[in-house]
């Protein structure tokens, strides 16, 4: 994602420090467990999610724990381009999984999964951001590395993004990846507690803001 840098909204009041940073290690890490292979030609990338699990003990130990687990089980590029690509048995793109795909061309335009797209795109847009062409904007390591970026900002709308847009759209993911048998279900249960410990932490610190 291109990004700009913007000030801190008016009137708004940073979390802690050491919150905001463990959260943001914590979802650039997922990001990068999302969208890549992990086996033993994946070191730096089994380290990173290892200093993630460690910053994320001290506010969850049981989404520590569930790192630790899924790290425990190596996933090698053919089973991963299996799961998550080419024809995935399990798409990566939040959407999918919740939405109808339109039947024909005329429906695609007006269909519902492209109003979700499209809500996502302005709230990428409200705090300066937007995807970089690649990826659809309800691609989930796409999501987290939203997050990662805008993880500081006591904003309404990055909470409206946790708790309407994000949050609701895991358990079909989730159901699919229980389905499948894969240690990545491992890795969904932790970052749903991840994501519910952030906008737990969120709305403490707008409604702090709020009540100054």
């Amino acid at each position: 994602m291109s990004e700009t840098t913007l000030p801190p909204p008016a009137g708004t009041m940073p979390r802690l420090p050491a919150d905001v940073e463990t959260l943001r290690i914590a979802y650039a890490a997922l990001a990068e467990l999302w969208c890549s292979p992990r086996d033993a030609e994946s070191p730096d990338l089994v380290a990173t999610a290892r200093a993630a699990s460690e910053a994320v003990r001290r506010l969850d130990p049981d989404a520590a724990a569930l790192l630790v687990r899924f790290l425990e089980t190596p996933i090698d590029e053919d089973a991963y381009v299996e799961l998550f690509e080419l024809d995935p048995r399990c798409a990566l793109y939040l959407g999918s999984h919740t939405f109808e795909e339109p039947r024909s061309c005329a429906k695609a335009g007006v269909s519902d999964r492209n109003g979700y797209m499209g809500e996502l795109l302005g709230i990428y847009g409200h705090f300066g951001l937007s995807p970089n062409g690649r990826e659809l904007p309800d691609y989930l390591p796409l999501l987290l590395e939203f997050l990662a970026f805008a993880v500081e900002k006591d904003d309404p709308i990055r909470e409206k993004l946790l708790a309407e847009y994000i949050l609701p759209y895991l358990p079909p993911v989730r159901n699919r990846l229980a389905e499948l048998d894969t240690p990545y279900v491992l890795l969904m249960d932790a970052l749903e507690r991840i994501l519910k410990l952030d906008l737990s932490l969120a709305k403490e610190s707008i409604e702090e803001v709020a009540g100054a």
